[in-house]
């Protein structure tokens, strides 16, 4: 009875269209080779091996425009989910910097404003300074690429929801203002992750120097304790609220029905969001291993040094972008192959 239990849990992790096609047929198969002395393990693991390519590839699947716009919905949602995941932990590493000037100085902020030159650095619009070396050069370009490719990924992420959103109200399907509604989970998110950023920071501004020692800024005046409280409140939204958008959205590719342009749009979206993973990955290893090759950072004279407090979480970022960018590559080629199949063969007329 168990082993019949581990191989029906195997079968059920095929596409339903599968099981209704192919499911009675391979029960009969796997009692002869439980007949034939294959252990329910060793089956189950080569039906799992099977499903996960029969998710992947979608052969044998009946050529109807339901389910490959289906199976085009949760390709999409499979290649932009994964980014969504990942990218706040890429930032929290890669983001907080530390400069270390030739002086002593320690300035946080924006990573390096590189002039075109690679042994140059703007610290402000009238200052130049020399970088110690190319190294430190890269590594900037690498924390700016990280940034550019969030960027890229973040407004076809805002783009592919604004279409989503045109697709729901076209349809005109009996649950369309629930899933209207999840849609804009992840911009209610970001909105007021910023507005909340945005009154910490005017409460910041009323505080004032009052000296310094060992190192430590001491600020007097302001509203101190309300501003930490937002910063709190801050966070909490941003992954609270990014977690339940990544969910909203889970729900939504499995339970709308979209028309043609819509799921177009989408798969470009997904090709933008894995390629902004592959960029990233790219960038999260050169800006890591030269960083880890550079060592403890020496301050010379006349020159600038950067830090990041995060590094120390540098290879679990690899291993969980690494991850999530195979995830999103596999779900951007699952979407174009499916949009390929309903486009040459216009499915939507059937």
């Amino acid at each position: 009875m168990a082993r019949t239990s581990i191989t029906e849990v195997a079968l059920r992790c095929y596409p339903s269209w599968w099981r209704e096609r192919y499911g009675d047929e391979m029960r009969a198969t796997i009692e002869s080779l439980q007949i034939e002395g294959r252990s329910a393990l060793s089956i189950a693991l080569g039906l799992l091996r099977d499903a996960l390519r029969s998710h992947v590839q979608g052969r044998g699947m009946p050529r109807t425009y339901g389910l490959l716009a289906t199976r085009t919905r949760t390709s999409i949602a499979t290649a932009t989910i994964p980014w969504m995941a990942v990218i706040p932990f890429v930032l929290a590493v890669t983001g907080p910097t530390h400069y270390t000037a030739s002086g002593g100085g320690v300035v946080a902020g924006y990573p390096f404003v590189l002039s075109p030159f690679p042994t140059k650095l703007f610290s402000s619009p009238h200052h130049l300074h020399p970088v110690i070396s190319t190294t430190e050069w890269v590594i900037g370009l690498s924390n700016m690429a990280i940034e550019a490719a969030f960027l890229l990924a973040f407004i076809a992420l805002a783009i592919g929801l604004a279409a989503l959103r045109y697709g729901i109200k076209r349809e005109k399907a009996s649950n369309r203002r629930r899933m209207y509604s999840l849609t804009w989970l992840p911009m209610v998110t970001v909105l007021t992750f910023v507005g909340l950023a945005i009154a910490q920071n005017s409460l910041r501004n009323g505080a004032r120097f009052v000296g310094s020692a060992h190192g430590e800024v001491y600020l007097g005046g302001g509203h101190p304790a309300v501003a930490a409280f937002l910063g709190n409140l801050e966070w909490t939204v941003a992954v609270g609220g990014w977690i339940v958008s990544m969910v909203a959205l889970s729900v939504v590719s499995r339970s709308v029905t979209l028309p043609p342009e819509t799921l177009r749009l989408g798969r470009t979206v997904s090709a933008i969001s894995s390629i902004s993973l592959c960029v990233t990955f790219v960038a999260v290893v050169i800006w890591g291993t030269l960083i880890a090759s550079r060592g403890p950072a020496v301050v010379h004279a006349g020159t600038v040094v950067a830090t990041y407090p995060e590094h120390g979480l540098w290879l679990l970022l690899v291993l969980v972008l690494g991850v999530a960018t195979l995830l999103s590559i596999a779900g951007a080629s699952s979407a174009r192959q499916s949009w390929r199949t309903i486009y040459a063969e216009r499915l939507w007329d059937t």
